[in-house]
This record gives C-alpha cells, sequence and structure tokens, in this order.
C-alpha cells in the first residue's frame, strides 16, 4: 500500500514538473542532423551610395570611368622612388579589310624628302637702269645686259648652276593707264611667251594674285617648268603700271632653289624698285 502511494506521489510531480518546463524556459529549435543543407549564398558589397539600387550603379564599362581618378586614395604606404617610365609605341590601328594591303604614300609627307641642294646666299649692290629710268637692289656681281631697248637684264655667273637664274626688267610706255584687269591680261601673257619657248617640255602656271609694286596696284604669278634636258625651272612675274608705263619684272631660277631667289632676290628687288629721272 505504501509503495503503490509512493508511485502515484512521484507520478503526479513528474507531471507538475512537465508542465512547468513548458510553460516557461529556454525553447530550443531541432536541428535535423541528417537532412542536406542549401548552399549558403555569397554576399556582394555595391558600395551604394544613399537609396541606390544596384541598377542604378554607374557600368565601369561605358568608357566615362578614367582610372587615374582612383590614384592618390587610401593609405599612405611610404616613400617609394619614381620608376622611370617606358615609352610605350602604340601599335597603328589597322582596319581588317584592309589588312595585307600595299601602303599608299601621303602627299607630301610620306614622299621621299627630295636630296637637299647646297646653300646659296647673295649679298646685293645698287644698281642703275638709266633707259628705264629704274634703280634698285640686286645681288652683287650679275651681269648686266641692256642691248635691247626698254629691257634691263642681270644674270647670275655662278658656272655651277647647270641653269642660270635671272632678273629681267622693262619699261613700256602704253596708251592709259591700266587698270588691274589689264595688269592679269599682261601678266597671262607673259606667262603664255614663256611657256611657249623652244626649249620648254612642260609648264604650270599659278592663278594670278594683287601685289603692290612701287607703290602702286601690281599683279603676280608664279610658274614651274621642266626644259627639254630635264632641268626643272620656275619663277614669278609681277606687273604694274605708273603714269601710263608698263613696268614688268620676271626673275627665273633652278626650282629646287625657289625660297632663296623669291624670299631673298626677289623680295630685295621689289623693296628697293623705284623711278628715277
Amino acid at each position: 500500500m505504501k509503495k503503490r502511494m509512493l508511485l502515484t506521489l512521484m507520478l503526479v510531480l513528474c507531471v507538475a514538473i512537465l508542465c512547468a518546463c513548458q510553460s516557461g524556459g529556454t525553447k530550443y529549435t531541432v536541428v535535423e542532423t541528417n537532412k542536406p543543407q542549401a548552399p549558403a549564398q555569397a554576399t556582394q558589397n555595391l558600395n551604394l551610395a544613399g537609396n541606390q539600387t544596384p541598377a542604378e550603379v554607374a557600368d565601369f564599362d561605358d568608357g566615362s570611368y578614367d582610372p587615374t581618378s582612383e590614384e592618390g586614395r587610401g593609405e599612405d604606404l611610404g616613400d617609394f622612388s619614381e620608376v622611370p617610365a617606358v615609352p610605350v609605341t602604340v601599335a597603328p590601328t589597322v582596319r581588317s579589310d584592309y589588312a595585307g594591303a600595299t601602303p599608299v604614300l601621303l602627299d607630301p609627307i610620306d614622299k621621299p624628302t627630295p636630296t637637299p641642294v647646297p646653300p646659296i646666299s647673295f649679298t646685293y649692290q645698287a644698281y642703275d637702269a638709266t633707259k628705264l629710268h629704274l634703280a634698285f637692289e640686286a645681288p652683287v656681281g650679275w651681269v648686266v645686259d641692256d642691248s635691247v631697248a626698254d629691257t634691263y637684264i642681270l644674270r647670275n655667273p655662278d658656272p655651277s648652276m647647270a641653269y642660270t637664274a635671272s632678273l629681267t626688267l622693262t619699261a613700256t610706255k602704253v596708251s592709259s593707264q591700266m587698270n588691274k584687269s589689264a595688269l592679269e591680261d599682261q601678266v597671262e601673257a607673259m606667262l603664255d611667251a614663256i611657256g611657249d619657248g623652244a626649249d620648254v617640255k612642260s609648264f604650270s602656271p599659278s592663278k594670278t594674285a594683287d601685289r603692290p609694286l612701287m607703290d602702286q596696284t601690281g599683279v603676280y604669278a608664279n610658274y614651274t617648268g621642266v626644259l627639254d634636258n630635264g632641268e626643272q625651272i620656275a619663277g614669278r612675274v609681277h606687273a604694274t603700271c605708273v603714269n601710263k608705263v608698263l613696268y614688268t619684272v620676271h626673275v627665273t631660277y633652278p626650282r629646287a632653289y625657289r625660297d632663296t631667289y623669291v624670299d631673298t632676290v626677289y623680295d630685295t628687288l621689289r623693296k628697293t624698285m623705284n623711278i628715277t629721272q
């Protein structure tokens, strides 16, 4: 009897303890160890500013991102000696449909450089063309020829030149004062006469242009040509009219010395040429 009462009492205590555990205390989640778990997803740090979403972040590959903008950021890593930059040769861009094609020379950049000619220079002296009532300066020692009326010629006596450079001046009285249009016709007629020379194989004149001569309206033009013997020549003709007198200048020279004759000989003549009484 006592044993039965003791078992009953113990049963009641167990029930009371079980009820207390269910109404309070810590609860634990039961983990099933035999059930496969899904792999954890990696978290990406998008460095979003404010309330931006990933769709609002600029794509660094759109061409607007400048990598050098990040230089100088971050920690100070100490003082390092600067390594000299190695020059990088940029490979030329070649279109695939032109690959293997023969390069085409670009005029005048890629053309072979002409063989340089020995430089020449001049000193100047005064010349008096009394028959033409003109005075001017030209290179020292040039040979004078005034055998033809109203014409005065100076020739370069340098024997090393295959083509003799020369200055020819003329003064011709006209019936009326010539205007610009008439001077243009005169210059074109002079070019035609030079191009029709017996020893001229080919001839290429320029268009006419305005330039004063002796402080009066003037017209000039340039030309290049090739003689029968292969010599390449060039020159300039210039005309003006003063008090019903037509004055013309013709300078001709080896084509290779264009800068020397135009920029020095011709310019000196033009700046110093004046009418005398």
